[in-house]
């Protein structure tokens, strides 16, 4: 817009001196007004830029302004996925330059504890990460307290503003249609299950035994659990689940880091009978080992990534600014198979 006001300027400057080449007599009066009109021009398309840098500092401001203080609660990094939870929450709170606070717990009193601190430290929106749903009663003085709650990647029971997470029953069906369709309607598939992550596991497990039971009800589901989702638990397992069980079609996994260690035990004991495995979330780890896997079993995985979160916090601080918000917001998983894993390969990440 500046440029153009000064070319405008310029023209005016050359018409008059044109005019004043025809007359003599006029040139005192034709100087004086070019000056005028060049300050004009000058003076207008500076007011001009004032007023865009004005206006988009205004729209920036109602984006991302926030003048209270954003409570994140989440679980302690005890493996890559919630590690990568923190890393993205500060990584967000950062870039918006907001006041904020994060916790972090790995048990439920902890975190009840840390629900009643972060009203007590005058957080005036709390984005929670619950560890399963006995922390509903703490959880429930957040919005008694009158202040707006997101929950994120699992559910409590009672009251709150949104709901952000990845779609867990549709992991579960994706698997099941996978391994059903490879396996042609028949086989043995061990189904894994983490009780503590609460509803993730339930949401995953009972889509995928439906889905199963619904197309594919001659396939036989062996469970197993773990009781969390490190590598480690994963060994132990499928260890004692490959011991147990001779012959064993397809591994249906609900987490990236768990199938790291199943592949470990399978690849330790020599079975080549598994055909595939699945995996959940996004770990670097897995994708390169989805990368470079030749021979059985194939891997494959399904997104569920924890840089999620930064979309929990958009949500709390619109709601906080007044906005309206969908009561749950549910991000799509994407199948990721040896065909399109390099697309998702990001040596920067954290998880």
């Amino acid at each position: 817009m500046k440029k153009n006001l000064l070319t405008l300027g310029l023209a005016a400057v050359l018409s008059v001196s044109l005019l004043a080449g025809c007359s003599s007599s006029a040139e005192e009066t034709t100087a004086a007004e070019t000056e005028a009109a060049t300050e004009a021009a000058t003076e207008e398309a500076a007011e001009e830029e004032s007023t865009e840098a004005a206006s988009e500092e205004a729209a920036d401001a109602e984006t991302t302004a926030f003048d209270g203080k954003l409570g994140v609660i989440v679980l302690e990094a005890d493996h890559g996925w919630t590690a990568g939870v923190s890393y993205y929450a500060e990584q967000k709170c950062d870039e918006m330059g907001i006041d904020y606070q994060i916790y972090t717990s790995n048990n439920v009193n902890d975190q009840a504890n840390q629900i009643e601190q972060a009203i007590s430290d005058g957080c005036t929106a709390i984005v929670l990460e619950p560890h399963t749903d006995e922390v509903s009663i703490a959880a429930q003085a957040i919005p008694d307290a009158g202040i707006p709650l997101v929950l994120f990647d699992r559910t409590v029971t009672g009251d709150y503003d949104a709901y952000v997470a990845g779609d867990n029953p549709g992991i579960g069906t994706a698997g099941a249609k996978e391994i059903g369709e490879l396996l042609g309607g028949q086989g043995t598939v061990i189904v894994h299950n983490v009780p503590s992550s609460g509803v993730v596991s339930t949401d995953r497990v009972d889509a995928f035994k439906a889905e199963m039971e619904a197309g594919y009800p001659d396939i036989k589901l062996i469970d197993i659990t773990t009781d969390d989702f490190t590598q480690e638990s994963g060994l132990k397992a499928m260890t004692d689940a490959l011991v147990a069980n001779p012959e064993i079609d397809a591994v249906f996994s609900i987490d990236d880091e768990s199938s790291l260690g199943f592949l470990r035990a399978i690849n330790d004991a020599g079975r080549t009978d598994i055909q595939l495995m699945t995996g959940c979330g996004g770990a670097q780890a897995y994708f390169n080992a989805i990368a470079e896997q030749e021979g059985a079993p194939e891997l494959i995985t399904a997104t569920y990534s924890p840089m999620m979160i930064q979309d929990a916090i958009d949500v709390a601080i619109e709601i906080a600014n007044g906005g309206t918000v969908e009561k749950e917001v549910i991000v799509p998983p994407t199948i990721v198979s040896k065909d399109n894993v390099d697309e998702f390969l990001d040596s920067s990440s954290p998880y």
